[in-house]
Parts: C-alpha cells; sequence; structure tokens
C-alpha cells in the first residue's frame, strides 16, 4: 500500500474540524496550513493495522455564523475523493484515495491541466500528489485560509459548482448529516443567497470554498466569510459636534452626511465585487449630488477613490423620497485618483466611506419640531464567491431635527388682548451654523433660512384669534428680537433673546425640547408635547400725558389780547390828532 495511506497532515483542507478542535481552534484559520498539506501528498507510509478500522462514513454540521443569517443559507457538499480514514484524535489518515466519479475526475483534470499542460497523471493518487505540491501560497490572501480567485482551488471550486451533471448533497446549517469519507468541497448554494425580484437577503454571505477530510468522527465546518455592514452618520453643525445619529439644522443648510461600508474578508475569493450604496432621504431632504466623494482606507492608508471607478445616481421617488446611489461594479478594480493606473488594495480590513451633502428644502414637505427627517441607507454586495449572488445589508438610519416658532403679540396686562400690526425682526445670533462658519451677521426669513439682510415679519390675526408670526426651519441656539414697529397706541418692547435646545437619545429620538427668554418683562418661551416653541411678547399700552394750568393759560391769553386792543386803539387814535394838527 506504499502511496494509498495518508495522515491529516498531509491532506488538503481549508476549513475542518473535530469535536476536539472546536475549543480554541477557528476551522477557517486552520484551513490551508492544517489542510491542505493533509491528503494531497497521498504518499504517506502505509499504515495497514490503522487502515483496518478505517471509518467510511463520517458526520458534518455546518456551523451557524452568529454574525449573519448563515443558518438562513444552504451549504452544498461536492465529494472528489472517496478514501478511508481514521481519526486519531490529532490526526486523520486517509487510505484507497479514488475519486469519487468519473465527472468530478473530468472536472478536477480539466482545470488541472487548463494550468498546467504538463500534467500527465492518470489516477486519482497522482491528481492529489499534485494538489498537494500546488498549495495556496502562504499568506497569498492576507490569510492563508481564503481561497483566492481564478487560482487552481478556486477554479475546480466553480468548475465542480457549474456543472450540471453533479448532485450536490446539500447541508442545512447546525444540522449534522452524515457523509462517505474522503475529501469534500462546500459551497454556499446560490440559491440561498441571492436577491429576487420579491425577496431581499438581509445580512446574508455566503463562504469562501472550504475544502476538508470526512470521516470517522464529527465534524464541524465553518464558513469562512465576516458579513459586510453599513454605518450612516451625519455631523451636526454646533461647534466641537462629530459624526452621529441626529442633527439639528436651519432649513436650507448643508449638513454633512458619511456613509461607512465594510468588506467581506472572502473578498479574494471573488473575480469581481459589486458593491452599492443605496441611500434613501426623506420627503424634505435634497442632496448635492455633485458633492459625493469618496476615499478608501486599506491597512492605515487612505485613498482617493477616481471618481470614474464608480457611478453616481440620484432619482425623486414616486413619494417624493430620493434615492442616491453609488455604485461599484467592481471594488477590486477601484483606481487611485493621485494615480489613475494604480489599483487601490481592497481586503477584509477595508473601510470605503462615501461623503456627501444634503439639505431641509424650503421647495419640499419637510417634517418640524419633534418629528425627525430620516435618512437611511443600505449596503448591498456580493455575497457568495463564483457566483454572481447578491444580498443586502441591515439599513442604517439617521435623523435630521429643524424646528418651528410660534410669536405671539399680546397687552402686557391683558395677555388675552391680542395684538396685530407689531413688526419684528428676528437675527439669528446663536445658532448653531452661524457661531460654527461665522457667518457674520444673519437674519431669519420668511421661508425660515437666513439672510444677510433683515426681514420684518409682521403679526397677523391666525384662525385660533391670535395675533401672531409663523416661521417654520430654525435651529437650535439663541437668536435676538427687535420689534421696528409697534401695534398703534402700543410701545415697543426692549430688545429680547430667546433660545432654543434640544436633547437627544444615543437612538437619535428627540426627548426634550426646551426655550427660554432673556427677558420676561418683554417675552416668554416654552414649548409644546410637539415641540412647537411659542415665543409671548408683551407690550405696554401708550398713555396721554397730564396737561395742567388749562384754564390760567386761557385767561391769560384773553387778558393779553384786551392789552394789545388797547394799544392798538391807542396808536391809531393818536396818528389821526397828529395828522389834524398838520
Amino acid at each position: 500500500m506504499g502511496r494509498s495511506a495518508l495522515t491529516q497532515s498531509e491532506m488538503p483542507s481549508t476549513g475542518e474540524g473535530t469535536e476536539h478542535m472546536k475549543k480554541g481552534k477557528n476551522l477557517a484559520r486552520i484551513a490551508v496550513t492544517a489542510g491542505l498539506t493533509m491528503a494531497m501528498t497521498l504518499g504517506g507510509v502505509a499504515l495497514p493495522a490503522t487502515a483496518a478500522f478505517a471509518a467510511t462514513t463520517g458526520n458534518v454540521t455546518i456551523q451557524k455564523n452568529a454574525n449573519n443569517n448563515a443558518d438562513e443559507t444552504t451549504t452544498l457538499g461536492y465529494q472528489i475523493f472517496t478514501g478511508d480514514v481514521v481519526d486519531s484524535g490529532t490526526s486523520k489518515t486517509v487510505s484507497n484515495i479514488k475519486w469519487a466519479s468519473d465527472e468530478v475526475e473530468s472536472v478536477v483534470v480539466t482545470q488541472i491541466t487548463a494550468l498546467d499542460g504538463s500534467y500527465k497523471g492518470t489516477s486519482a493518487q497522482d491528481a492529489a500528489d499534485y494538489l498537494s505540491t500546488h498549495l495556496p501560497a502562504e499568506g497569498s490572501s492576507g490569510t492563508s485560509t481564503i481561497i483566492e480567485s481564478n487560482k487552481l482551488y478556486s477554479n475546480i471550486a466553480n468548475a465542480l459548482r457549474a456543472d450540471t451533471k453533479l448532485t450536490p448533497t446539500k447541508l442545512a446549517a447546525g444540522t449534522a448529516s452524515s457523509l462517505s469519507a474522503g475529501y469534500w468541497l462546500f459551497l454556499t448554494d446560490a440559491t440561498s443567497t441571492a436577491n429576487t425580484d420579491s425577496e431581499s437577503k438581509v445580512d446574508q454571505v455566503g463562504s469562501a470554498p472550504i475544502y476538508a477530510v470526512v470521516g470517522d468522527g464529527d465534524l464541524t465546518v465553518s464558513p469562512k466569510s465576516t458579513l459586510p455592514t453599513v454605518n450612516k452618520e451625519v455631523k451636526n453643525d454646533a461647534v466641537g459636534s462629530d459624526w452621529g445619529k441626529v442633527a439639528d439644522s436651519q432649513v436650507g443648510q448643508d449638513l454633512q452626511y458619511r456613509l461607512t461600508g465594510t468588506v467581506a474578508d472572502a473578498i479574494p475569493s471573488y473575480d469581481t465585487y459589486y458593491y452599492k450604496f443605496t441611500d434613501t432621504l426623506s420627503a424634505g431632504l435634497t442632496a448635492d449630488k455633485s458633492s459625493v466623494a469618496v476615499t478608501v482606507v486599506t491597512n492605515g492608508t487612505t485613498y482617493t477613490v477616481a471618481s470614474d471607478s464608480y457611478s453616481t445616481t440620484l432619482v425623486t421617488n414616486s413619494d417624493n423620497t430620493s434615492t442616491l446611489g453609488v455604485e461599484f461594479n467592481d471594488l477590486k478594480t477601484i483606481k487611485d485618483s493621485k494615480d489613475p493606473t494604480a489599483t487601490i488594495p481592497v481586503n477584509g480590513s477595508s473601510k470605503v466611506y462615501v461623503t456627501y451633502n444634503a439639505k431641509l428644502d424650503t421647495s419640499k414637505a419637510y417634517k418640524v419640531a419633534s418629528e425627525r427627517n430620516d435618512n437611511s441607507v443600505k449596503l448591498t454586495y456580493s455575497n457568495n464567491p463564483g457566483t454572481d449572488s447578491k444580498g443586502d445589508s441591515t439599513p442604517s438610519t439617521v435623523g435630521d431635527y429643524t424646528f418651528k416658532l410660534k410669536m405671539d403679540k399680546v397687552d402686557s396686562s391683558d395677555g388675552s388682548k391680542t395684538l396685530k400690526g407689531a413688526k419684528f425682526t428676528i437675527q439669528a445670533t446663536g445658532a448653531d451654523e452661524v457661531a460654527d462658519e461665522g457667518a457674520g451677521t444673519q437674519y431669519v426669513q420668511k421661508d425660515g433660512t437666513l439672510g444677510s439682510d433683515p426681514y420684518e415679519f409682521t403679526t397677523t390675526t391666525d384662525a385660533n384669534g391670535y395675533a401672531s408670526i409663523y416661521v417654520s426651519g430654525l435651529d437650535v441656539g439663541k437668536y435676538t428680537v427687535v420689534e421696528t414697529q409697534a401695534p398703534s397706541g402700543y410701545n415697543t418692547v426692549a430688545k429680547f433673546d430667546f433660545e432654543i435646545r434640544a436633547t437627544y437619545d444615543n437612538t437619535g429620538t428627540i426627548t426634550k425640547v426646551e426655550a427660554s427668554s432673556s427677558n420676561g418683562n418683554a417675552a416668554d418661551a416654552s414649548t409644546d408635547k410637539t415641540g412647537l416653541v411659542t415665543v409671548t411678547v408683551k407690550d405696554k399700552a401708550g398713555m396721554g400725558l397730564p396737561l395742567t394750568g388749562q384754564a390760567g393759560v386761557t385767561a391769560t391769553w384773553i387778558a393779553g389780547g384786551i392789552v394789545l386792543a388797547i394799544g392798538v386803539t391807542h396808536l391809531v387814535r393818536s396818528r389821526r390828532e397828529g395828522g389834524s394838527e398838520e
């Protein structure tokens, strides 16, 4: 039996384990080093005594992966070689190596000769020997457990999957299956991972190809791939704010958004790696497509992605929401903007960042007060090596709040008496964006935006009989109110400030809206359960000035008139008499 028995250290494997190996060893980590040198040398010393007790079957369990919905996928098993297997507890010994079928032999030999025309093997033993001397290069994919695409082992896996003459064994995650002893290939069934028109496969990812020895003992196969994820953040405009899940803003103000996507560590197994961010903005938000920028961070180095490595789309949906798409047909071939001939390295540790600007649009029906303007992104990615299968991530959502002001004008001594016709200007003296951007003097305009010229608001009687002004789209912060014209018969109030404050929980949901006034004699500020900010301005009525001595003044004027009349009469008489004498 000189070339018929092997030990586990000689049998090629890319992901296998026994019960005693479960603790402390991830099967994916021992895939190449413990396996691919295990069955392919097949020239081990014959062990007839051991072989006499060799097993012809073994139990295999596909491990559930807590990091994704792998338990919802189906694994396909393809037997390449049959053999007798003995598990000593630390290694497996395989003897009597044969092809599992003529069709499998044809597929495997075709792939070997396609890469090496000098191959002259005629038996399963010859093929096993060849495979054992052409293992994936240690560290060639960044991790020795991942089979790279367009190499011998991935080509064999893809060819076996594509062969319709073969009927693979289907294995459900978490359930033990009894398989014939020998050398097996395990792949994830594309029909259980691919999105369809009627169903989205969320948080599912197929494994890189796994080669393993089955027989004499329980084998647990651990799927080899991490789950890509996406996270969305918004940068609030308050001074010192960082990226987070919530912001508040002035209507019309640009806000910065950041999308962060991770990559499956099995990316070397993919021929091409599709990757797309689909960002849905609520009806009140408008994205600036031209502001999109993409960077990739790999092994601590940041690369700016050339714009022709991806496509950007922006469409308006029938429900007035809009969708921003940033799509990579192949993330493995993206180029560096600084050197368009250089391909950016992407591996399982890489992160893809997309940044862009968006704003609450005055022409749209944005939400105000305690209602949030949501903005949600999902990631669609290749999720099964050797197939066209694509799946989606769990969406990530952020929110933007803006606030509505109601300013009432009342008599200071009778709050039920409302006063229309008052005029005000509202300056944003401490709103977040003003403090952060150093925008200079900014006034609230009729539509809630900010401008450099003052806008005069005039109180009018609303449907509830209040003399009020309404303006939506205010950011949190401080505002200064100047009454430029009081109602007829009233005095203008002194200039005063009011402030809007908001508190959010760690999910980005608003928990409290508060308002205050700097001068309680001039105005009160409050909020209701909807988050509406109400400022009540209190004007004092004008009053007539007291006039004293009216009768005495009249008498004086009368007396003065009599004296004047006497004087005039005397002067006329004197002139007449003088004329007569002449």
